[in-house]
């Protein structure tokens, strides 16, 4: 008992001598993007994960309100969205000539928090952000993230100046 007070009372002793500094984010960025010229991105097609997609729509639309939405007869669709089957590790992919596609195969295994991952991810390819660190939705592989980090907020804001 002793020792774990001290370490503990060692440990804040250290902390004021030695104050935590908070680092900036990291951004990362892909060359491209699949937002308008009217900082727009507009989807169509269908999915069988529509909700997941719905979901992570609503993560990216709540830090910025008005960029995504769904295709309308008068717009011009800027993201399709299709499902495949494909027996390798892939979950999803998002192309530079707007598709993104969801793997079934990959896709029916994950609980929906992950599945909601996936989603929100590749929309964050299509917005222009490119993969960032482990605790990042923008993480290269499938987690149970569904809320943006201060670095995939970053990457947003600086991917949003280049619209």
């Amino acid at each position: 008992m002793v020792t774990i007070a001290a370490l503990t009372i060692l440990s804040l002793h250290s902390s004021l001598l030695f104050p935590l500094q908070a680092s900036a984010a990291t951004t990362s960025l892909l060359s491209w993007d699949l937002v308008d010229s009217t900082k727009h991105l507009e989807w169509g097609g269908n999915t069988a994960y529509q909700t997941s997609f719905n979901n992570g729509v609503n993560t990216w639309e709540n830090y910025k309100f008005g960029i995504i939405r769904p295709d309308y007869a008068s717009t011009i669709e800027d993201v399709t969205l299709s499902d495949y089957y494909a027996t390798n590790n892939t979950a999803a992919l998002t192309y530079p000539s707007g598709r993104i596609t969801f793997n079934r195969y990959q896709m029916d295994q994950y609980s929906s928090a992950e599945k909601q991952n996936v989603a929100t991810h590749e929309l964050g390819h299509a917005l222009g952000l490119d993969h960032n660190t482990r605790n990042d939705l923008m993480y290269a592989y499938v987690t149970s993230i569904t809320k943006l980090s201060a670095n995939d907020k970053a990457s947003y804001d600086l991917a949003y100046k280049r619209y």
